[in-house]
């Protein structure tokens, strides 16, 4: 697989097609995020109402990949509960690093799938998945 082959249709689609970006003014939490190595940042808002993601959100600059990853991220976890948040963020970290993971939980972020060939980018990938969850954490507290 080439890094051209990383950058599918569905993940360019997203790139050129912005889709949960902005802010969420009276977001339950709101967390920011960090990619020291390559400059990539986000800001992830969360509006959760009796445990359940109603409202998800980010906004930042970055790679095709930290931009896109994020954009899942929303869409995967919007109407979930924290609960089902959290299962789709173990399963999604567990595509990072290479291992088996349960595609019926990760939904179309299985379009990354082979991220972890790709070493140098998996950072980027993971960026909003590490932010989401620094934000259930803070949530339980």
């Amino acid at each position: 697989m080439s890094l051209e082959d990383l950058y599918s249709e569905i993940i360019l689609d997203y790139a050129r097609n912005p889709r949960f970006q902005g802010e969420i003014p009276d977001a339950t939490i709101k967390e920011d995020g960090k990619n020291l190595s390559c400059g990539d940042e986000i800001t992830l808002y969360l509006k959760v109402d009796n445990g359940i993601v109603k409202d998800a959100k980010f906004s930042g600059h970055g790679c095709i990949v930290s931009q896109s990853s994020a954009a899942l991220l929303c869409e995967a976890i919007e109407g979930k509960t924290l609960e089902e948040a959290k299962e789709i963020l173990e399963e999604v970290e567990k595509m990072a690093q290479g291992e088996e993971f349960n595609e019926e939980i990760v939904g179309n972020v299985a379009v990354y799938s082979e991220i972890s060939k790709f070493p140098l980018r998996v950072k980027c990938f993971t960026l909003a998945w590490h932010t989401l969850e620094n934000s259930i954490e803070e949530l339980k507290d």
